[in-house]
């Protein structure tokens, strides 16, 4: 099994208390280049938005089993055979 540390970043939705308050999604997520955008809400300026590219990304419409079956399972798979194996919980 090769060695390597990848970072996977799942969007989360917006919460209850986001949703009351009327907050606006600052973030965009290409699964495909595995891009996650953060831009500001209602720029008028044109402000180009940040780009973080990643080993996995997930918007918020991605769902647990989703991600086990394209992540965890060659983890868990991988701790079994005897490798190290390390996850991180939603920040």
């Amino acid at each position: 099994m090769a060695e390597s540390v990848k970072v996977i970043v799942r969007c989360r939705p917006m919460n209850e208390r986001e949703k009351n308050l009327k907050c606006k999604t600052c973030i965009g997520c290409d699964d495909v280049t595995n891009k996650v955008s953060i831009f500001k809400p209602d720029d008028k300026t044109s402000t180009p938005p940040k780009n973080f590219t990643f080993d996995g990304a997930y918007f918020v419409d991605s769902n647990t089993k989703q991600i086990y079956e394209d992540v965890g399972f060659a983890l868990v798979d991988g701790v079994l055979e005897g490798y190290n194996g390390t996850g991180n919980s939603q920040v």
